[in-house]
């Protein structure tokens, strides 16, 4: 098992400039002289990019034309629609985005990287998973070519009981990217997933690795339902389900979907970074809707219905209980929304 390879290289370099030119012909000596390579060595990465599944025509004493593009969040695919201040930050650089076709976990895969000391902003993407996994050690089903599954790696330097902010984050910047992708209507449900039409879209799933009470490293797993059939996930699931693409009645490119993540998401982390949780927490509030919202938590050992009232300042959700009349603090279970007549 070996990622596609994630060093910037001649071949994503032509595809870029492909896309840059917006359909208007490339020539071989124009590109090989911009790359410092010559017009076969350019003509070979061409043939390359269109094994990887781009469409690219040759139209004689003009050059090469990007027509299409396949829907592979590979890392070049991903890294053409970052933005140039992610990419000046360094945080999810090109070299630093791992692409597999397949993997057990990104989750797993990431944690043993993480380990063997892969650096902050290392990103890991699959296709599809053969064990897929959400919070409470539920299944996350993965079909290939159709939806994304990728983690996070980062290495903050916050104490462990903050690591679950990060949940929190992530859910922001991917509700804005299910917004500006169309899908207004997207609720983010506290702490780690994103609802349309009141069913399961996105799931995070954030694990983490503590020292001497120092956070090592944590990986933070997303899973999105972009393209996927419904008839395509296993029947459990696929009542639960929606589907971005269902939404908008239209198909999604993934790895346009997952740039535009990253993008948001690096703007969010540094200001976490720089202002602690307070900086996001209001407007968190503000986009999940959940403030005021009736809810039913269940916990290990209970469980109980009531309103959820606030966030505290380290996230955690506070609820005021039907049974005692008291708030309560929510530091994990599950927290489903309730009808307002519930």
């Amino acid at each position: 098992m070996s990622p596609s390879s994630s060093q910037p290289s001649a071949q994503s370099k032509i595809l870029n400039a492909l896309r840059n030119a917006r359909g208007k012909p490339l020539s071989g000596h124009l590109l090989g002289k911009e790359l410092g390579i010559s017009r076969a060595a350019v003509w070979k990465r061409v043939e390359g990019l269109r094994k990887s599944g781009y469409q690219v025509e040759s139209y004689p004493r003009q050059g090469y034309v990007l027509v299409g593009e396949p829907d592979t969040p590979t890392a070049s695919a991903v890294a053409g629609y970052l933005q140039q201040d992610v990419l000046a930050s360094g945080l999810f650089s090109p070299d630093k985005i791992q692409f597999f076709t397949t993997l057990d976990s990104t989750n797993i895969y990431a944690g043993k990287i993480a380990r063997e000391g892969a650096a902050d902003g290392t990103v890991v993407i699959a296709d599809s998973q053969s064990a897929g996994r959400g919070r409470l050690g539920r299944v996350w089903d993965s079909p290939s070519g159709v939806n994304l599954y990728f983690s996070l790696i980062l290495r903050p330097a916050i104490e462990p009981r903050y690591a679950a902010q990060l949940t929190l984050l992530t859910g922001l910047a991917l509700a804005e990217s299910i917004r500006e992708f169309g899908a207004d209507d997207v609720e983010i449900k506290w702490p780690n997933d994103l609802l349309l039409g009141g069913k399961k879209v996105a799931g995070i799933l954030t694990e983490m690795a503590v020292e001497e009470n120092q956070v090592q490293f944590v990986v933070v797993g997303v899973g999105v339902n972009v393209n996927v059939e419904i008839s395509g996930l296993t029947e459990e699931i696929g009542k639960i389900a929606a589907v971005l693409s269902d939404h908008l009645k239209k198909k999604v490119k993934r790895s346009a979907f997952l740039a535009d993540f990253l993008n948001r998401f690096l703007g969010w982390y540094r200001l976490y970074l720089t202002d602690g949780f307070a900086s996001i927490r209001s407007i968190w509030l503000d986009r999940s809707r959940i403030k005021g919202r009736r809810v039913q938590v269940n916990l290990v050992d209970e469980s109980f219905s009531g309103t959820a009232v606030d966030l505290d300042i380290d996230g955690f959700l506070l609820v005021k209980r039907d049974d005692t009349q008291k708030e309560a603090k929510v530091l994990a279970g599950d927290v489903l929304l309730l009808n307002k007549d519930s």
